[in-house]
């Protein structure tokens, strides 16, 4: 069943006459599709949740169906581009096993999504990694527009994080996308799996699953949501704000290893768990300027945190943003 749906039945003559991309945001759970311009502008998307419990195969016929009904409704679009939870290789278009994609039906390995969905749906496809597609979408129209060196990090069933330095995406060695969710901040902390296989990565910390899993054992509720704990937490309930504060101490831990690393002038937080940002937010700031003191004199390296105006929406954005990018160098080549 269908989270949210957003059709605006009225398309302008210019919106007609520019390019249109179908865009995939896809994540451990969920799953947003829709049709962007080359302005930027969402025209129709739809929100799901992603049925990754069923296999592979059932989540690329999922992606697959969604398509062609956006491909029905606008028969003009041009090509599609994937923002996916990783890792992956953004040049061969191949998800690497990505790490929270896994079911019963075990884990994915390699596929190689782009080449599969572009002949199933008979578009080119363009495949990023998710957070560096959002990073994209918020220096092309969000906040970090005026901004050459930024970090996004995206908050949900788990921790992406996507660089521009100089202007430029940061890529890792051999085209690969830098996983700074698995950098490990608590080594051999054991209340700390990862779904990598380690044990202490930033990820087991700081996505909101694995926020909920470890405020539950506080609780010694099993049941409770991540709404649950922060309107505990905004009710001024001790274990909730432990959970918070744990929290934050964490997140502080990671963004000064992201910031002598990168020196972003801006971290802006994206994802389901960024709703929850009055409650880690301003005590992050507070650990992050004792953490980063000696990294002030002469260059400030304390960067600026805040919350996208993109609603959620800038993998979607980001998605669409990398095909028009594989498009204009098409035309160029």
């Amino acid at each position: 069943m269908a989270l949210k749906v957003l059709r605006k039945k009225k398309v302008s003559s210019r919106a007609k006459k520019l390019p249109l991309i179908l865009a995939y945001d896809l994540g451990g759970t969920k799953v947003s599709v829709g049709v962007v311009d080359s302005a930027g502008k969402i025209l129709a998307e739809i929100r799901e949740p992603v049925v990754i419990e069923k296999g592979k195969a059932a989540v690329l016929n999922q992606l697959v169906l969604l398509g062609k009904n956006f491909i029905r409704d606008f028969p003009s679009i041009e090509r599609a581009g994937i923002a996916s939870a990783g890792p992956l290789d953004p040049e061969k278009g191949v998800l690497l096993d990505p790490t929270n994609f896994t079911s019963e039906q075990g884990s994915w390995g390699a596929v190689p999504i782009a080449s599969i969905l572009s002949r199933r749906l008979k578009l080119p496809v363009t495949l990023e990694n998710d957070a560096a597609a959002a990073i994209l979408a918020e220096h092309w129209m969000g906040a970090a527009r005026n901004h050459d060196n930024a970090i996004i990090l995206t908050l949900g069933t788990g921790l992406g994080i996507g660089v521009i330095a100089n202007g430029q995406l940061v890529r890792a060695g051999q085209m690969m996308h830098p996983e700074g969710g698995h950098v490990i901040i608590g080594y051999g902390d054991r209340t700390a799996p990862c779904g990598c296989g380690n044990f202490g990565c930033a990820e087991a910390y700081l996505s909101g699953r694995n926020f909920t899993r470890r405020a539950r054992t506080r609780f010694g509720d099993s049941e409770l949501s991540t709404k649950d704990i922060a309107d505990l937490a905004r009710k001024r309930d001790p274990r909730a704000l432990a959970a918070f504060e744990e929290y934050a101490l964490q997140m502080a831990s990671a963004l000064h290893n992201f910031a002598v690393l990168y020196s972003p002038e801006i971290v802006i937080f994206t994802g389901s768990f960024a709703a929850a940002s009055d409650l880690f937010l301003k005590q992050t700031k507070v650990h992050l300027e004792k953490l980063l003191e000696r990294r002030r004199i002469g260059k400030d390296l304390l960067p600026k945190l805040v919350i996208s105006c993109l609603h959620n929406n800038a993998g979607l954005l980001g998605g669409a943003y990398v095909a028009l990018q594989s498009r204009e160098h098409e035309l160029k080549a």
